[in-house]
C-alpha cells in the first residue's frame, strides 16, 4: 500500500535511476523499498546491540569502595569486568572476556594519562557489531583478529586505520620467527617515506581466513595493540562508523 509520497530532485533522480540499472533492479519502487527494508533492519540491528551491550556512562557504574584509587577498571554493560594496574593489562582481559559487550577503561581516583594518536549502502546480513573502546574521552575501533606466523597462530588486538594501506604489525610479533618477505617497498608514514620488507601471513576473524601483505613496525605499547588492521583488511568487510553511537559494524564481502 501507498504510505507517503516524496519528491526528489532531478540530480538524485538521476543517481537512483542509474543504481536501478547497474544493480538490475526491475524498478525504482523495488530499489526504495529495499533500501527501506535495509534500514530498518540495520537500525533494529543497532537497537538490539545497544539495548544488550549499552556504550559506557561513567554515572551508572558504581565503584566498591574498597578498589584502590589508580586502579584501572575495565568496564562491559557498564559494570566493572576486569581490575588491573595499567591500561594494557586491563584491555587485553576486558577484550578477551568481552570482545563485543566492552565498551571501555576508566580509573579510579585519578585522571587517565592524557594522550593523542595520529593514524593514518550497507547490509546487515553477516553483520557484526562492538563498541568503540572508550578511553577518557576518545574513542577507538578496536578489533580481534587472529595472525599466523610460521604455523604459529596467535590471537592480537588491532585498531582499524582507514588512512593504511597495509596491515602493520608490532616488531615484538617478530621475536623467535624467521620470517622471509616476499619483497620490498616504498611505504609513507607520517614522518617519512622508508623503505621496508613487506611479509605475507594469514590473517583471521569471524572464521574467515585471508592470506594478506603486512609490515613490522613498531608500535606504542599502551593499549596492548599489537596491530594497525590496514585497508587490504578492511576491504574485505563492509565497514560501518557510527558517530553518535560509539559502535562499529563490520559485514563480511563472501
Amino acid at each position: 500500500m501507498t504510505i507517503i509520497n516524496f519528491k526528489v530532485d532531478e540530480e538524485k533522480k538521476k543517481k537512483i535511476e542509474e543504481i536501478v540499472k547497474i544493480k538490475g533492479y526491475k524498478s525504482v519502487s523495488e530499489f526504495i523499498r529495499e533500501a527501506i527494508e535495509d534500514k530498518m533492519i540495520l537500525n533494529k540491528v543497532v537497537d538490539n546491540f545497544i539495548k544488550e551491550n549499552p556504550p559506557l556512562d561513567k554515572d551508572k557504574i558504581k565503584i566498591p569502595d574498597f578498589i584502590p584509587n589508580g586502579k584501572y577498571l575495565g568496564i562491559a554493560r557498564n559494570e566493572i569486568v576486569v581490575i588491573g594496574d595499567s591500561i594494557k593489562e586491563v584491555m587485553e582481559k576486558l577484550y578477551s572476556k568481552f570482545p563485543q559487550a566492552a565498551s571501555g577503561i576508566i580509573r579510579k581516583g585519578m585522571e587517565m594519562p592524557v594522550f593523542e594518536t595520529l593514524f593514518s549502502l550497507f547490509s546487515v546480513e553477516n553483520t557484526k557489531c562492538y563498541n568503540q573502546a572508550r578511553f577518557d574521552e576518545n574513542y577507538y575501533p578496536l578489533l580481534e583478529i587472529y595472525v599466523e606466523l610460521n604455523g604459529n597462530t596467535k590471537k592480537i588486538f588491532g585498531l582499524i586505520d582507514t588512512g593504511a594501506t597495509i596491515i602493520a604489525l608490532d616488531n615484538s610479533l617478530l621475536n623467535n620467527h624467521d620470517l622471509t618477505p616476499v619483497r620490498r617497498s616504498k611505504v609513507f608514514t607520517a614522518n617519512k617515506i622508508m623503505e621496508l620488507s613487506i611479509f605475507k601471513a594469514k590473517f583471521s576473524y569471524n572464521g574467515q581466513s585471508y592470506n594478506l601483505d603486512f609490515v613490522f613496525t613498531e608500535l606504542a605499547d599502551l593499549f596492548g595493540i599489537k596491530a594497525l588492521i590496514g585497508k587490504n583488511f578492511i576491504d574485505k568487510f563492509n565497514l560501518l562508523l557510527l558517530g553518535n553511537e560509539k559502535l562499529f559494524c563490520l559485514q563480511s564481502l563472501s
